[in-house]
């Protein structure tokens, strides 16, 4: 016994799944055909994730996605690739009519920032597959490399620059000394008469000699006081004689 058939205009309306492919293109950074079986994406929501694994086309397909904003990041030993926002929602799909279309959109997104900070549009579509390309940004290292021997690293050592510019002035200065304008070189010696670490006076020595205790008690050095006599011509008297 044979069913008649309804019409099509008789059946409720029927939602299409929504269906995404992240596909990964040719870089000169990275050769998708050379990624490693395990490399994987998922759709991250409130609820568990989505999982797809790499295709022989380089492609991700994410099969039945429910409406919702999705956080895309591709999982791989060798790369990073950039995250991918996923918003999946529900449309009108056109005046006078009950159907609603499924539309994807995707944007670059950044970690630790507000969802909301949306970056560039990497793609958007409806009413079928959409196909969003996901690119490498940076290969992994997991070891550093050892540094070989660099004479120019060498010589940006701060201790061996400041040997360098010593022996200059060794070696140099007195070249110099020898070649220069007569008025040159006593205005020279002047400046080194009157610089105060040429001049008798020691500077470190007076001090580490100077009594803070008697100075702030307002008393005078005896050598300073019997100096200063000495210049205004008076001799000390301490038995209080008079003189002859």
């Amino acid at each position: 016994m044979k069913l008649p058939l309804l019409p099509l205009t008789l059946l409720p309306p029927l939602l299409t799944a929504a269906l995404l492919t992240l596909h990964i293109p040719t870089t000169p950074l990275a050769n998708p055909s050379t990624l490693p079986p395990t490399t994987h994406a998922t759709l991250q929501s409130a609820g568990p994730p989505l999982t797809a694994h790499l295709t022989r086309s380089n492609s991700f397909l994410f099969i039945d996605v429910p409406p919702g904003s999705y956080l895309a990041t591709i999982h791989c030993r060798d790369y990073i690739f950039e995250p991918l926002r996923i918003d999946i929602t529900l449309e009108e799909a056109g005046e006078g009519r009950d159907e609603k279309k499924e539309v994807i959109r995707a944007w670059q997104t950044f970690f630790g920032n507000e969802w909301e900070n949306k970056g560039e549009s990497r793609g958007s579509g409806s009413n079928g597959a959409v196909v969003v390309e996901v690119r490498p940004v940076a290969r992994k290292e997991y070891y550093e490399q050892r540094g070989g021997f660099s004479p120019l690293s060498f010589l940006k050592n701060p201790m061996i620059l400041m040997a360098l510019v010593s022996g200059v002035l060794i070696f140099g200065m007195p070249y110099l000394m020898e070649n220069m304008d007569p008025e040159t070189k006593a205005e020279f010696e002047e400046m080194q008469k009157k610089s105060p670490l040429t001049s008798g006076a020691n500077p470190a020595e007076a001090l580490q000699n100077f009594d803070l205790a008697s100075w702030m008690a307002g008393k005078k050095d005896s050598g300073s006081a019997a100096a200063s006599d000495k210049k205004r011509g008076n001799s000390p008297n301490p038995q209080g004689k008079r003189r002859g």
